[in-house]
């Protein structure tokens, strides 16, 4: 038996495969887990990637080398997260964009927005590939099937 990986974030609940990996792998094998594919509604292509941290009052560091990676490999954006609620009412989210472009590198400070501001993104990334969606009449059904997402005005323009 190796010896157990260190688990930095003591409130995650782990799936069997990862804490089989934690527990019963050797440190010459690494696993880190992806928190956030935004995709198409339509046809699933990842649109947006994303690191979610759970923001307790800590320094607004977080290793992020591998959705760096990812993010330029795949030529998404790639965001570090540090959310907050307050019991279930979500309150702020603090953005980071690491990839492909990163201004001002790791000592940049993080954005602090709305979580509404944060959907009106990902809604923008859903328009914004609709052009190239493979699957449109998907994508406008589930728009027109949803009475929230049909009658706000970022959509209007796939709707036509």
């Amino acid at each position: 038996m190796s010896k157990i990986k260190q688990i930095y974030c003591k409130d995650v609940k782990f799936s069997q495969y990862s804490l089989w990996h934690r527990h019963q792998t050797h440190s010459a094998i690494a696993m880190m887990d992806v928190d956030k594919v935004s995709t198409c509604i339509g046809c699933n292509e990842p649109l947006v990637l994303a690191e979610t941290i759970k923001f307790v009052g800590q320094e607004f560091k977080k290793g992020h080398s591998m959705i760096r990676q990812l993010g330029i490999k795949a030529a998404l954006p790639a965001f570090l997260l540090w959310y907050h609620f307050v019991g279930e009412m979500p309150m702020w989210v603090y953005v980071k964009k690491v990839a492909p472009d990163y201004k001002g590198g790791y000592e940049s400070p993080p954005q602090r927005i709305s979580f509404d501001k944060w959907q009106e993104y990902l809604e923008f990334k859903q328009v914004e590939h609709f052009p190239k969606c493979k699957k449109q009449w998907l994508f406008l059904k589930k728009i027109k099937d949803d009475p929230v997402a049909r009658n706000k005005r970022i959509y209007a323009s796939v709707l036509r």
